[in-house]
């Protein structure tokens, strides 16, 4: 029994065992598969994933106007109608925002003037809940001649203010809230912009991509049908007002034109990429570019580990052109992102790794940032090539003293077992 004990003591010095994964999400099945394949009936979509809003008095409140801004009147001078506001507590941001986006929106209808709401996988399906709503008719607020508008509507989510990367539950599902501690009253939202406008998932009409089902998104955003005039509303998004939301890359935000608009008007595309929002988890999502106008390096959820604008190393997610476009799973993914999909699997490629990591990050500070939680998590899992050319020689000695170390110890087991 001796030996059999000093022979474990051994053999835990040179293995780190993963944790045990096993998925887990706060809706029924159900209400998971409705969601990530994007059905439409005439209640609020993904309205499982909601949750109760705890205490009211910790988000901030917004003026009253907000909640009666009309698009007609929105333009520059007031922000094009958008409100938006944020607090934070020691453990968590509150974010309160109206869902107009502070930009202007043209009139919209996603299939043409004239033409109805249901996009061909749908129809060909047989799942077009609204058959008989035309783009252009009078189908109640926000609907008008020639397309329809947002209507404002209070949106309220409660968000870590650090995610936790070594949960043992990870990856998450990209839709939920409750899990991690947060609360949203907005179902399908994965996230929140820095405008106050909710980020949704990479299907919105049936159980394929925003680019798949031609679904044209100026800003990468668009609002919901007007269903207003449908019973039981009056709440936006299916069963209510038109709401406004992204899907895509909101291109027309500061942190996209940031790369975009040329060296000449102060362009910096060879900066890492500005924070364009938070997902549901707490970890940050920016735009495109990475340090030195690399492209990200990432996991199938869509994030990896690497320094951010700020010169941090932490885990966050890059918006893409590509889906997920944002997120398919909260982060990491550790090669389980497909445990988190329902229908259609939108995970990214990933990078080859369990755990993906910016090229050129530092191993010292990354651990750093790790040791927060479980100084050992990184030797638990494979990682993608990443260190620095300087760092890869001094590691070569390392592995060669810890193969020596580990023939050393194999001798060991077998004196132990032998005498």
């Amino acid at each position: 029994m001796i030996k059999l004990v000093l022979a474990l003591l051994c053999l835990t010095m040179v293995v780190q065992c993963k944790p045990y994964y096993r998925f887990k999400t706060s809706v029924s099945e159900k209400a998971m598969h409705k969601c990530h394949t994007g059905h439409r009936d005439l209640s609020p979509r993904c309205h499982e994933y909601r949750t109760k809003i705890s205490d009211y008095s910790k988000y901030p409140k917004l003026p009253a106007n907000c909640s009666t801004i009309e698009w007609e009147f929105a333009n520059e001078t007031n922000n094009w109608g958008n409100c938006f506001a944020m607090t934070t507590d020691g453990e968590f941001r509150y974010i309160t925002a109206n869902n107009v986006p502070d930009f202007y929106m043209n009139l919209y209808c996603p299939i043409g003037v004239g033409f109805g709401y249901c996009v061909k996988a749908e129809i060909e399906s047989g799942t077009c809940m609204f058959p008989n709503l035309t783009c252009g008719a009078d189908n109640g607020p926000g609907s008008m001649k020639y397309g329809d508008v947002w209507i404002p509507f209070e949106g309220n989510y409660k968000i870590p203010l650090k995610g936790n990367p070594t949960r043992s539950d990870r990856p998450g599902d990209m839709y939920d809230a409750e899990t991690v501690g947060g609360e949203k009253n907005i179902g399908p939202s994965t996230g929140v912009a820095i405008n106050g406008i909710g980020i949704q998932g990479p299907n919105d009409a049936g159980d394929v991509s925003i680019d798949e089902a031609d679904i044209q998104l100026a800003c990468g955003g668009h609002v919901t049908p007007p269903l207003g005039n449908i019973p039981p509303g009056p709440e936006p998004g299916p069963a209510g007002p038109p709401l406004y939301h992204f899907h895509k890359s909101p291109e027309c935000l500061a942190p996209f034109k940031n790369a975009s608009i040329g060296v000449d008007h102060g362009a910096k595309p060879y900066q890492h990429a500005q924070l364009m929002g938070w997902a549901m988890d707490g970890f940050k999502i920016f735009s495109y570019q990475d340090v030195g106008g690399a492209a990200p390096v990432v996991d199938q959820c869509g994030g990896h580990f690497g320094p951010t604008d700020t010169g941090e190393i932490e885990y966050h997610y890059h918006s893409r052109q590509i889906v997920p476009y944002h997120l398919a799973c909260q982060g990491p993914s550790l090669g389980n992102c497909a445990e988190t999909q329902r229908g259609t699997n939108f995970c990214h490629p990933g990078c080859g790794a369990e755990v993906c990591v910016q090229p050129g990050t530092s191993e010292a500070a990354l651990r750093a940032y790790l040791s927060q939680w479980d100084p050992t998590w990184l030797d638990k899992y494979t990682t993608n090539d990443y260190k620095p050319e300087d760092q890869k020689s001094k590691d070569d000695s390392s592995i060669k003293t810890d193969q020596a170390l580990k023939k050393a110890l194999e001798n060991l087991l077998d004196n132990i077992f032998k005498s």
